[in-house]
């Protein structure tokens, strides 16, 4: 088994191209986890998205590189709580 790994990568072809088994799409290569240019607390709130996305990647089991968007996993939990 082993402990569960997660890559957090603007640069996410790549990464899956190179065998990352769980791979959280970042925004920038320069700012990975959030976008300045949205102001501190939209950057921040964007940043808590995307750490949430990987902690999520961590408990989900994969098979091989699987691609986790920060996007789409917010849009599922709206979804979810509105039915």
């Amino acid at each position: 088994m082993g402990i569960p790994v997660g890559m957090i990568s603007a640069i996410y072809d790549l990464a899956l191209t190179t065998g990352a088994n769980r791979v959280i799409r970042g925004v920038r290569i320069e700012h990975v986890c959030g976008d300045p240019n949205l102001g501190p607390e939209k950057d921040y709130a964007y940043g808590m998205r995307i750490v949430r996305t990987a902690l999520e990647a961590l408990q989900t089991s994969v098979t091989g590189p699987t691609l986790f968007d920060p996007m789409d996993l917010a849009l599922e939990r709206e979804v979810s709580h509105a039915s």
